[in-house]
């Protein structure tokens, strides 16, 4: 069932009598006979489809309804609304545009209609007097519209008998709309809007697809508390590893540390040890010179008698220095090439303290 606001339902039936109402006095200029423009048409239709009477296209009723509501509208408004003034397009505008966007045509339509409906009551509190219509004559089928034009309304004085049996069926349709509306209102109320199914109470959910909201709703939940425990555990754990990271690193450092200062502690006990075997070394062979310069006697080095020959002495200093050449031990280890070498050089300073 379609739902209807009930303005816009007033409106479509109350606005045949008001046509015939302006008709009863005449209007002063001829009558815009011409077709219905794509926003008119628009409107009429949307208009004249939400009353129970004349919603079916192509009746007599319907096209009847198209006709009075084309010439209503053009009597207060113009053709295809030319004569609102720019603060009132402002004010539909500001009221209606949003609708074509999120609630449909059919939603932006009717706030037109409901719109034009709340501005004809303000000009009629303004201006009590209502504006006369004249009669169109017949006019053939609009290029841009599927409907003939409205036929030709005839002047004239309607009695009072008529006007009276006029709000009669008005309010008896007025009634009937009423109750249908609010029919369909309550149906709406009690259908659930997941799986259409009637509900026993006044909701938007049936008790089964209630339940199942329910129960979705409580997964969901459920599914956000595992994944905050999963992202506090993994945001934990990776805290851990990089103190763990931390702890390793200065762990390294300190070792490192301790490494290089045993390192250079062995160095300086090395360089203490050389220097102090260099020290008795030095010694050793300072002492060694002091007890041969004591008792150096250079024709016992030589290994001959005193009073020789230089013959004798030159030939027994050729051959101590043969016997004692460093290059006959340089095979051998350091301290008897040491050994050798002193003795090369006492053979030395023997023979020259005999020549002297």
């Amino acid at each position: 069932m379609v739902r209807m606001t009930l303005p816009v339902f007033l409106w479509s039936l109350m606005a045949p009598f008001t046509v015939m109402a302006f008709g009863a006095e005449g209007q002063a200029g001829p009558p815009d006979s011409r077709g219905s423009t794509v926003l008119e048409q628009a409107l009429i239709e949307h208009a004249c489809g939400r009353m129970p009477s004349a919603s079916t296209p192509g009746t007599d009723q319907y096209q009847a309804c198209l006709g009075t509501q084309l010439v209503s509208m053009r009597a207060d408004f113009g053709r295809d609304l030319g004569r609102l003034s720019v603060p009132e397009r402002r004010t539909l505008d500001s009221a209606c545009n949003n609708l074509l966007t999120t609630r449909g045509r059919d939603e932006y339509l009717g706030c037109i209609n409901l719109q034009l409906v709340s501005l004809r009551n303000r000009r009629n509190r303004t201006n009590p007097a209502p504006s006369p219509v004249a009669a169109l004559p017949p006019a053939s089928v609009d290029a841009r519209s599927p409907i003939l034009a409205p036929p030709a309304l005839v002047e004239s004085a309607l009695p009072p008998g008529a006007w009276i049996g006029a709000g009669v069926f008005v309010l008896f349709f007025v009634g009937g709309g009423v109750v249908l509306a609010l029919k369909s209102r309550r149906a709406a109320q009690r259908r659930c809007r997941v799986c259409g199914a009637d509900t026993p109470e006044p909701g938007n959910l049936c008790q089964k697809c209630r339940s199942e909201a329910a129960e979705a709703a409580r997964s969901a939940a459920a599914e956000r508390a595992d994944q905050k425990r999963e992202q506090e555990l993994a945001k934990r754990r990776l805290i851990e590893n990089e103190e763990e990271q931390r702890r390793h690193t200065v762990r390294q450092a300190e070792e490192a540390q301790q490494r290089q200062e045993q390192e250079e502690t062995l160095r300086v006990r090395q360089r203490e040890e050389d220097e102090r075997r260099r020290q008795e070394d030095d010694a050793r062979r300072q002492r060694e010179v002091d007890v041969e310069s004591a008792v150096f006697d250079p024709y016992a080095v030589l290994g001959v008698p005193q009073g020789s020959s230089k013959e004798d002495v030159r030939a027994a200093y050729d051959a101590a220095r043969l016997k004692y050449s460093p290059d006959q031990v340089t095979h051998l280890s350091p301290e008897v090439q040491e050994h050798f070498k002193a003795k090369a050089q006492a053979v030395e300073l023997a023979y020259q303290k005999v020549t002297e």
